[in-house]
């Protein structure tokens, strides 16, 4: 079975023409107990588009939106998050903002995604239809992120092994149990900051850039 990785889409700036036509596209989207496949957005019946059969095949979606899968969970005209196999449908997304861009170049849009191991978390920005920074952690940088903001954890964690601190008979000590305990519970809190500042930093970048174009 495919990790799933969990995603969300923020439309950060967005015209009104842009969030009419996305309005357009999200009605294309069927429910199913409460979800919807992703490349239905694209089935609008016009001359060319595909048919509901096909962006139901493995050749398309990977083609056009990336993994080989991707559901949507819940959107509205600001945003949009789902869930997609094995990686996040940054290509479905760029496809999304071709259309929108149309509209608003000027539009801006943030990705932020995680495996559900974590295996591997990111996010993504884009200018219009342009990405225009990104950043992608491995677990190994997601643990050295975490440690070195709470050393107290990092002190029960074997380096050289790449595990848990054990004792002789290779089981796990109470105090390594304790510290993974408390590694999980601020993880996550760790990776939205990671995110959050590199998503500021490329928007900050691209607001320097437009007023020194000016």
């Amino acid at each position: 079975m495919a990790n799933h990785v969990s995603f969300n889409v923020w439309f950060r700036e967005i015209n009104d023409e842009a969030k009419a036509r996305w309005k357009e596209m999200t009605e294309n989207l069927k429910s199913d107990n409460y979800e919807y496949w992703m490349g239905d957005l694209w089935v609008d019946g016009k001359e060319g588009s595909p048919t509901e059969e096909q962006v139901r095949q493995y050749d398309w979606t990977t083609d056009v939106i990336g993994p080989k899968w991707a559901y949507i969970n819940d959107f509205d005209e600001d945003s949009f998050q789902g869930y997609s196999a094995w990686s996040a449908p940054e290509e479905g997304v760029s496809k999304i903002l071709e259309e929108l861009a149309k509209l608003d170049p000027n539009m801006i849009t943030s990705m932020t995604y995680d495996d559900e191991m974590p295996n591997f978390v990111g996010w993504s920005v884009w200018l219009g239809d342009q990405l225009e920074d990104g950043c992608e952690d491995d677990d190994e940088e997601i643990r050295e992120a975490v440690f070195a903001q709470n050393p107290e954890i990092a002190e029960h964690w074997d380096h050289d092994n790449d595990e848990w601190k054990c004792d002789e008979d290779g089981d796990m000590l109470d105090e390594s149990y304790e510290a993974e305990d408390q590694f999980r519970d601020v993880m996550y809190e760790v990776i939205n900051d990671m995110q959050e500042e590199g998503i500021d930093e490329a928007i900050k970048a691209i607001k320097e850039y437009q007023e020194e174009s000016e």
